[in-house]
């Protein structure tokens, strides 16, 4: 759950607020009582290599049911494969 913090508190004190957020904290920064933003640590993109994911999705395998709903709502809004035709 955040935790909120006045425009005002963040202006008097950003250290605090900036150490808890490095800790794992997020906060809501309001204005006059309105949420105008949110602050959370930022985090790194873990790379993962091709050949992990590639393993992985072979491992799941094909889902046809999945397949089958996405065919229909396509074909139920008109949307066409633009790689389709290449192919």
């Amino acid at each position: 759950m955040a935790k909120t913090i006045s425009v005002g508190e963040l202006r008097q004190n950003p250290t605090r607020m900036l150490r808890e957020v490095k800790a794992g904290a997020t906060y809501t920064v309001t204005d006059h009582g309105e949420p105008i933003a949110e602050i959370a640590a930022r985090r790194q993109p873990r790379w993962i290599p091709d050949d992990e994911i590639d393993s992985v999705l072979r491992e799941l395998g094909a889902d046809e049911a999945w397949a089958r709903e996405i065919a229909a709502e396509r074909a139920a809004v008109g949307v066409t494969d633009p790689w389709e035709r290449l192919g």
